[in-house]
């Protein structure tokens, strides 16, 4: 398949996932300016997301968004975009979501961490269950690649979950690759953790929000490279 008629595809996918949320997604705004090196050089670019929460009976909410962002390399003038639409539902102690995507990085982890793929599109969805401060569920994505090739990859996380100071989930991860995951969410955001051990490969990602400061800091390490980057928001 021809380069231009890859983009043609992917960019039409992404406007059909923002066409299915947008309605429901444009009572608030959010644009930034992500900055940050890795195993790409140098990249800048900008980011954009909407979102809405509307209530659902006395103990639920649904949020509905769209987000996304396009980065720019200076090492090899190549640019990275990553969009996608997502919905996610809570009904007092059982919640799902589900994310469309598609762009030509990994899904992200956390928030901006640039690692090059092959232009891919994707599902990604999640049921879960709590029992008060203990809870489980089950995660899974599928991704099939715009390519000669055309990959598809797909994996399903089971994992438990539990509320102490923040919620802590630990996962396993089945599919494409075999492996494992504990990740960290701090109230409020303010502190996020993951750590994963796939195919032998070890990763480990924290992102940082600044108390009423515009800036989001994240690092991310793996066995090859590593990056880091700054998000201002405006």
């Amino acid at each position: 398949m021809e380069p231009q008629w890859r983009s043609l595809i992917i960019l039409g996918l992404i406007g059909f996932i923002a066409l299915t949320v947008c309605q429901g997604a444009m009572a608030f705004e959010a644009e930034d300016m992500p900055f940050g090196f890795g195993p790409q050089g140098w990249q800048t670019g900008l980011g954009l997301s909407q979102e809405t929460i509307r209530a659902r009976g006395l103990l639920g909410y649904e949020k509905t968004g769209i987000g996304g962002y396009l980065t720019h390399s200076e090492a090899n003038e190549e640019t990275f975009s990553w969009f996608s639409g997502h919905k996610q539902v809570i009904m007092g102690n059982i919640g799902y979501s589900l994310e469309l995507f598609g762009g030509n990085t990994h899904r992200p982890i956390l928030s901006t961490f640039l690692n090059g793929a092959d232009p891919h599109v994707g599902a990604y969805g999640e049921f879960s269950r709590m029992y008060g401060v203990i809870g489980h569920g089950l995660a899974g994505r599928a991704q099939l690649s715009v390519s000669e090739i055309g990959e598809f990859e797909y994996s399903i996380m089971p994992y438990v979950q539990f509320t102490r100071q923040g919620v802590w989930r630990f996962s396993l991860n089945l599919g494409s690759s075999f492996g494992f995951g504990m990740s960290y969410q701090e109230p409020q955001d303010k502190v996020k953790l993951d750590i994963t051990l796939v195919n032998e490969g070890l990763s480990m990602h924290v992102l940082l929000s600044l108390p009423e400061q515009p800036f989001t800091l994240g690092a991310g390490l793996t066995q090859h490279q590593a990056q880091v980057f700054i998000r201002y928001f405006f």
